[in-house]
């Protein structure tokens, strides 16, 4: 079984997520958990390798509560699971996300709301892929 990339677009309330296989290397949006628990079955039958995760900095690039929130969560990720983490700067990842459902899938405002948190965790994956 090939493995796996897993994409978060971590969120005080949800967090986004996408897959990419380590070969094929196209991401794809998966689905939106709220708690880190929601990953116990979703790491082994995904099979995943490393987590790619959304570092939210500020416009001038410094790291806020909102990057200090995202790293206390990358640091129970590695915790629990042991298994390699790396960041991609996630500027701008929530209004490509949007634009995409908008403009590509035409999706109406209140759609777009329901998927836009693994929508976002995609566009933070394929720029990692597309970077390493």
């Amino acid at each position: 079984m090939e493995k796996n990339f897993l994409g978060i677009d971590y969120g005080s309330k949800r967090i986004g997520l996408a897959v990419a296989g380590e070969k094929e290397r196209i991401a794809r949006s998966f689905k939106i958990i709220h708690k880190l628990s929601e990953l116990d079955d979703i790491v082994p039958s995904k099979n995943i390798c490393a987590f790619i995760m959304g570092l939210p900095l500020q416009p001038d690039g410094t790291e806020g509560d909102t990057a200090a929130n995202a790293r206390l969560f990358a640091t129970r990720l590695q915790e629990k699971y042991a298994l390699p983490i790396y960041w991609q700067d996630e500027r701008k990842s929530s209004v490509a996300a949007e634009n995409y459902l908008k403009d590509n899938l035409f999706m109406r405002q209140n759609k777009r709301k329901e998927i836009l948190d693994a929508e976002s965790a995609r566009v933070i994956l394929d720029r990692w892929l597309q970077n390493n």
